[in-house]
């Protein structure tokens, strides 16, 4: 082999073995993507619960209505949860389709999600003029028509035991079942507008008087259709 030909063998040699032995480039994997999944109202426990994955609470930032919600610290990557508050029933103060927006490093929601009753928290003051706390819902579901409230129908039954009052409407074109009630111990009670609605608590004798005035003054004025109540 001449000098010129091994040259050229050795330099085709060096550029074919640099070439299969250069380090790859390593791609860093994305950043986990944020899904939400599911949207749910807690009456009970105050909360607004987001069901999802890779939600990341620690860089989470929500608004509903454009009210700020905070991240309950117990949330998880899978479960977010924004308790109610003092600004967020000041909006969310009626039922209505209201916007849902969440931001994170894992990306930005905006849902729209209907919700059936007023977001309060039991340490909202009373409304003005307002004995019962829980006369607002109430006055708000005896003026709205089928489905969203009960206008216009007759009670279904009534109970009265003094200390213990309900008066519920059934809906059956929609299958609607509206309990309203109100109880009291001697010291401490509570009214309600049953379906999932927020449960007030009492802490007179005079705000339970009142509610049970209200109670007492539906049946009187739209009577009863004197069946045992199903609560």
């Amino acid at each position: 082999m001449s000098k010129i030909r091994l040259i050229f063998f050795f330099i085709f040699l060096s550029a074919t073995c640099l070439h299969a032995y250069a380090a790859k480039p390593i791609r860093e994997a994305p950043a986990p993507t944020s899904a939400v999944f599911s949207v749910k109202i807690d009456y009970t426990n105050g909360l607004i619960v987001v069901g999802g994955e890779n939600l990341s609470p620690s860089t989470t930032t929500a608004t509903i209505g454009g009210a700020p919600l905070a991240v309950d610290a117990t949330s998880t990557d899978m479960t977010l949860f924004f308790p109610f508050s003092s600004d967020v029933s000041v909006v969310v103060s009626e039922l209505g389709n209201y916007v849902l927006s969440i931001a994170s490093d894992g990306g930005n929601f905006t849902e729209s999600i209907f919700i059936p009753f007023a977001l309060v928290t039991p340490d909202d003051p009373l409304p003005p003029g307002e004995d019962c706390p829980c006369s607002p819902e109430w006055d708000q579901k005896s003026n709205a028509p089928s489905p969203n409230g009960f206008a216009g129908l007759t009670p279904y039954c009534d109970q009265d035991t003094g200390s213990f009052l309900t008066v519920q409407f059934y809906d059956l074109a929609v299958g609607n079942y509206w309990v309203l009630w109100s109880g009291w111990d001697g010291s401490a009670g509570y009214c309600e507008l049953f379906i999932d609605g927020p449960n007030r608590s009492l802490t007179s004798q005079d705000e339970f008087d009142a509610c049970a005035g209200y109670l007492r003054n539906i049946v009187t004025v739209w009577s009863s259709q004197g069946n045992d109540c199903l609560f």
